[in-house]
């Protein structure tokens, strides 16, 4: 049975747009930029785009995405609030937000040292991976609150997105596993075993991601 919403004031337009620009960065971007950073530095190894590797061109799309419309979301919900709130979603989201901020300035550090930029990858990757956690549950956190009015059901989508997430990189791991037991490539330019495979699992992430996306910001503005 649909909730009944009707003796609140409905959300407004600024509110449903804050939802709407986190669900599209953390749910498809930035998800998916995690993705090439993390599994396709042996793919398409023998192109570039602007002089720089393409699992790389893609990475930095897909972030600089997820940065811009969380900061948009922000922006939005400050105006329409006026201010900060002091609750678990206001809390966890400024602490999604201070992260996200300076994540991709964080990957771009190249520190002299050998050691030093091998820690500044570890640190970026780590952060990166902290930071959708907290993303993702912020979310949760805020389809639960009475003033966003928000079906229950949206639960369940933002669990098959993340779902989505969590078997893409089982079966990127996979693929990583059976790649490395056949062994690695003499050529440097040729891409390693399994690309089309990696590629194939990439397009069923992307599509099945736009899905859940899609509907998860139908019902952020059906309630």
């Amino acid at each position: 049975m649909a909730e009944d919403h009707s003796d609140h004031e409905h959300p407004s337009v600024l509110k449903r747009l804050h939802g709407t620009l986190m669900v599209v960065a953390w749910l498809f971007f930035n998800s998916l930029g995690i993705t090439v950073a993390r599994y396709f530095k042996k793919t398409w190894t023998n192109k570039q785009y602007f002089g720089v590797p393409v699992w790389s061109f893609y990475h930095r799309i897909y972030m600089i995405a997820c940065w811009a419309l969380t900061c948009a979301a922000i922006i939005c919900i400050f105006i329409d609030l006026e201010g900060f709130e002091a609750h678990a979603h206001g809390v966890v989201g400024l602490a999604t937000f201070a992260l996200a901020f300076v994540q991709p300035f964080v990957g771009l550090l190249r520190p002299p040292q050998q050691q030093a930029q091998s820690a500044i990858r570890i640190l970026h990757g780590l952060l990166g991976h902290a930071v959708y956690i907290l993303a993702v549950t912020n979310m949760f956190l805020g389809v639960g609150m009475e003033v966003a009015q928000i079906s229950s059901v949206m639960y369940g989508l933002l669990g098959g997105a993340l779902a989505i997430h969590v078997l893409a990189h089982a079966a990127f791991n996979v693929l990583e596993y059976l790649s490395r037991r056949k062994g690695s490539e003499l050529d440097v330019n040729k891409d390693a075993s399994f690309s089309r495979w990696r590629k194939t699992t990439l397009m069923v992430q992307m599509i099945t991601l736009y899905a859940f996306t899609i509907a998860n910001v139908v019902f952020v503005w059906r309630g």
